[in-house]
């Protein structure tokens, strides 16, 4: 719950540490299971290639359909404006 921040109007899930292989396996099954609109974002430079997750305010609804029962209190203000 603490590996993601609100950006914009949506959120980014900080997926630093995976491979551009291993994100983009995880932004479909994202997509597929649960009908979200997931995008793979570079967060790295060119010598540091990182990836990030972002799901833009299209899905942020449904997003927290999905996760609001299992948030912990302290973190229902990343989903701020959806609950």
């Amino acid at each position: 719950m603490d590996d993601g921040a609100k950006s914009s109007a949506g959120l980014k899930l900080c997926t630093n540490i995976f491979s551009e292989k291993e994100v983009l396996f995880l932004c479909n099954i994202l997509n597929i299971k649960f009908n979200l609109e997931a995008n793979i974002q570079s967060a790295g430079n060119k010598l540091n290639k990182q990836y990030i997750i972002y799901i833009p305010k299209t899905s942020m609804t449904n997003l927290t359909k999905i996760v609001e029962p299992y948030i912990h209190p302290s973190m229902k203000y990343k989903l701020n404006g959806y609950l």
